[in-house]
């Protein structure tokens, strides 16, 4: 075989490992912090079926909320992700978007009522990868 073929493997090979180390993957803890409240926030990054699934919880004040998540997207060290949740009896949808830097997320989200899409909050977040 000629040489460029074996080059090109490796350069190949390269950039796999480099786009793979962007990855986003595994259980980040952290917290949030919005307009009138803050809380702990948990995000957590699996592959299935080639493909990321997330799963997201949050505390307010002081209790844990569990969500449903409609949308996980990331694209090398980015993340997007949607999730339903009840509050205090309101159906609310937050979308988050971030960027990975070393072992940590940061980004912003914003959360809307799911019934008429009115604006209900919108901060920021950060979460480190769990050890």
């Amino acid at each position: 075989m000629p040489r460029f073929f074996y080059l090109a493997i490796l350069v190949v090979a390269l950039a796999a490992g480099l786009f793979a180390e962007d990855a986003i993957e595994g259980k980040f803890v952290g917290d949030w912090s919005g307009s009138s409240a803050s809380g702990k926030f948990q995000l957590s990054v699996a592959r299935e079926d080639g493909k990321p699934k997330c799963t997201v919880t949050f505390s307010f004040s002081g209790e844990d909320v569990t969500t449903n998540v409609t949308l996980c997207r990331t694209d090398g060290p980015k993340i997007e992700a949607q999730y339903d949740f009840d509050l205090s009896g309101n159906r609310l949808q937050s979308t988050i978007r971030g960027e990975r830097k070393g072992n940590a997320l940061a980004g912003t989200y914003q959360t809307k009522a799911l019934e008429g899409g009115a604006q209900v909050d919108e901060g920021e977040w950060k979460a480190a990868l769990a050890q």
